[in-house]
């Protein structure tokens, strides 16, 4: 340590040991070392000999030497050491004094700008949310998951960050995810997050957008009644069917079966590809919704398939069809029990 740090340590020290206090010791490193005075000596002499550890601080033989112990409790920073007060009487300058550290500022970026993947580990998806931090000065962001006990690390970082750029004049791009997708024509947009196989929260805007997320691919976006907003569920079929969360219940007749089977019949089936993607792209297999609205498989909006009324329909096709399928079966066997009791010609 500097001398002229140690003169400002030293007399600090000198007036907070002599009313029993603590000092902050602004340069002690994560093994809570305060290195040794200017002149290679161990410190002060009032607390007796003590004992050194790997970073150069000496405690003192009685904590006695501190006075009263501080009431301020140890915390954990973000790199896994203590600070606040360690609980430890260190000899100083110019006598003994109670540690109190600083913690070590975060660092959670690379040269490149990357997040360090140590923020990033994970479990499962339930590990991981999504923090935005800048990418340039022009304001762009990249929008990364995080394990969820690193949020505050990282956003401190996201802050510090950004203070950090100077100001220019340059457009500001579309937020990006972690695996390179863009929400761009989509903004306002949260990507969807999953632990990757890697066992790395990993962020990415391919999906369907569902309100203001993105569904990760294979879930379905579920919106309307019982939903107050539209919600992604990931086995692929939309809540809620309990009769407590509805009203107005009308079961089917036969006849509504039949009519609904026959709708369904008359859809239209196509491929097709949406304009946002390329030729290379796989193509879709469905229906489209101008075809066929008014329909029970169509949202009330017009802009969206109900699922659920879409395989409703579907089922009642197959209750028809059931039932056609055992009335013939009715048929046959009445044939083959005629054919047994008539008499045979000759």
């Amino acid at each position: 340590m500097r001398l002229q740090s140690w003169i400002v340590l030293g007399f600090a020290t000198a007036v907070v040991a002599a009313c029993g206090g603590s000092v902050s010791l602004g340069e002690i490193g994560p093994g809570g070392g305060t290195g040794t005075t200017a002149d290679g000596g161990s410190g002060g002499t009032d607390g007796g000999s003590g004992s050194a550890d790997a970073g150069g601080a000496t405690e003192c033989a009685s904590k006695e030497a501190c006075g009263p112990a501080p009431k301020s409790a140890a915390f954990q920073c973000s790199d896994g050491s203590l600070g606040g007060n360690t609980g430890r009487c260190l000899k100083t300058a110019t006598g003994c004094a109670w540690e109190q550290r600083e913690c070590p500022p975060d660092v959670c970026f690379d040269a490149a700008g990357a997040l360090a993947p140590s923020y990033k580990k994970c479990a499962t998806a339930a590990d991981c949310i999504v923090i935005d931090y800048p990418i340039n000065c022009c304001g762009s962001m990249h929008a990364a998951g995080v394990n969820v006990t690193s949020k505050a690390a990282v956003a401190r970082c996201a802050s510090n960050r950004a203070a950090a750029f100077p100001a220019c004049d340059c457009a500001t791009m579309a937020p990006v995810a972690d695996d390179g997708t863009s929400s761009a024509g989509a903004s306002g947009i949260t990507p969807s997050v999953t632990c990757n196989p890697s066992g790395q929260c990993e962020t990415s805007f391919e999906g369907e957008v569902c309100g203001t997320t993105t569904c990760k691919p294979g879930a379905t976006c579920c919106s309307g009644a019982p939903l107050p907003s539209p919600k992604c569920f990931d086995n692929g079929l939309c809540p809620v069917s309990q009769r407590k969360h509805k009203k107005d219940v009308t079961y089917l007749s036969e006849a509504d079966r039949q009519r609904m089977s026959d709708e369904l019949l008359r859809f239209p089936l196509a491929t097709y590809r949406y304009k946002s993607e390329s030729e290379v792209d796989r193509e879709h297999l469905g229906f489209i919704i101008d075809d066929v609205a008014p329909s029970p498989a169509v949202q009330q909006s017009g802009e969206r398939v109900d699922m659920y009324g879409y395989q409703t329909m579907a089922v009642a096709t197959l209750q028809v069809q059931a039932r056609e399928l055992a009335a013939l079966r009715r048929e046959v066997e009445e044939l083959k029990a005629a054919c047994r009791t008539s008499p045979k010609r000759p």
